[in-house]
């Protein structure tokens, strides 16, 4: 059986859906196991880091195969891997040998985002790209939101070793999703250079587009801000306001009904033209609501805030990826999603590796004050190019 149409949209987000999922799942359940083997927190760290660092390093250095190959069967085959290695990280104690498999997985992670992100205007249309962004990051949101609580579940009630078993099978089950989607991405016929050229392309491209570089870089500037916010939350919620976990949980959960809320409801509906702006007044809106939220250390208050955190944060996620496909070449699409993913992976490990001193040298709501005041200085700092009025997209060529 295969699917076109609105159920292939459908089915390629729900394999996100459920890869984010295990990918929650697997995280939890290893800083379980790290915890319960008496690992300190400079291992727990490593072992974020092990996850993240391979799409900020190796994704550029891999990103031609995605240009290169047919989007579908590479997601399916990476993802089946990805499967295996779990396996392995599920049945081995050893620390060493699970950083690595992390890093592994990080990997693959690093390949199949942005192959996913060139799969779907091939399912949607070109017309209809917003729409297909939309949702496939409201699925990844739902996945990312539920995997966490699955995880808890999961290793109180089997172990760490049966969630991540139950993680392999997520991975198993977004391949067979995907081999019932009938349409293809092809690869854009494309004279091909050295691989190493072909590395500096998906650099350069977004380079040499003004609009581009800008908007990237302030997200990523925003980021190492709004970053450490993970680590403070957590400090300002506990300390600041003086609720118990139940309301920290809230407050989680309520940044991620931002952000589905926002990926369903309003960034499919804004066209390409208002995308930078768009991305200039989520900004603005993190950095005020983070704000905000640090000066009133009221529960409702914090609960309204990170409501609008999500907003922001889905609204600039999506901007980001309208932008590329508007601005960038297909035959070199690939390389641009997965260099500009590396520049903001980059600024979450960077801010995240930050929110730990900031909470020691600044608490709680001091340290939120901070991310929401530098993510308006990054907006502000941005402005002036991205509310500049822009004409058509213009499709910035590969240098030859």
């Amino acid at each position: 059986m295969s699917i076109r149409g609105g159920s292939a949209l459908t089915a390629v987000a729900f394999a996100y859906a459920i890869s984010s999922l295990g990918d929650q799942v697997a995280l939890v359940a290893l800083t379980l196991r790290l915890y319960e083997q008496g690992a300190s927190g400079v291992l727990i760290s490593a072992l974020v880091v092990a996850g993240v660092l391979p799409v900020v390093v190796i994704g550029p250095l891999a990103a031609p195969l995605i240009d290169r190959v047919e989007s579908r069967r590479l997601i399916t085959a990476v993802t089946l891997v990805q499967a295996g290695v779990v396996v392995v990280v599920a049945l081995t104690d050893h620390v060493g040998i699970t950083l690595l498999l992390v890093a592994a997985l990080g990997a693959g992670l690093a390949i199949v985002s942005p192959a996913l992100l060139l799969l779907v205007p091939a399912v949607v249309g070109e017309e209809r790209v917003a729409h297909g962004y939309g949702r496939l990051e409201a699925f990844r949101s739902v996945g990312n939101a539920l995997g966490p609580a699955l995880a808890g579940v999961l290793v109180a009630a089997f172990g760490s070793r049966v969630a991540l078993l139950v993680d392999a099978v997520t991975f198993v089950l977004a391949a067979v999703l995907l081999t019932v989607v009938a349409v293809r991405r092809e690869p854009v016929p494309a004279a091909r250079p050295r691989w190493s050229q072909q590395v500096r392309e998906g650099v350069s491209v977004l380079g040499r587009n003004r609009l581009l570089a800008t908007a990237i870089s302030a997200l990523a500037a925003a980021v190492v801000f709004t970053a450490t916010v993970s680590v403070a939350r957590v400090f300002f919620v506990r300390e600041d306001i003086g609720t118990t976990n139940i309301g920290y949980g809230l407050v989680v959960t309520a940044h991620a009904v931002g952000m589905v809320a926002a990926s369903i409801l309003l960034a499919p509906r804004v066209p390409v033209a208002a995308q930078p702006r768009v991305l200039a007044g989520a900004g603005l809106l993190m950095g005020v609501a983070l704000t905000v939220v640090a000066a009133i250390p009221v529960l409702a208050v914090a609960l309204v805030g990170f409501v609008f955190t999500g907003v922001a944060n889905a609204m600039q996620v999506l901007a980001i990826r309208n932008l590329i496909h508007a601005e960038i070449p297909a035959e070199v699409r690939g390389r641009a999603f997965a260099s500009s993913s590396a520049v903001l992976n980059g600024a979450n490990l960077s801010g995240t590796a930050l929110g730990g001193p900031a909470v020691v040298l600044l608490g709680g709501a001091t340290s939120l004050l901070v991310a929401g005041l530098g993510a308006i200085a990054a907006t502000l700092a941005a402005a002036p190019v991205l509310l500049a009025r822009h004409g058509p997209p213009r499709r910035t060529g590969v240098s030859r």
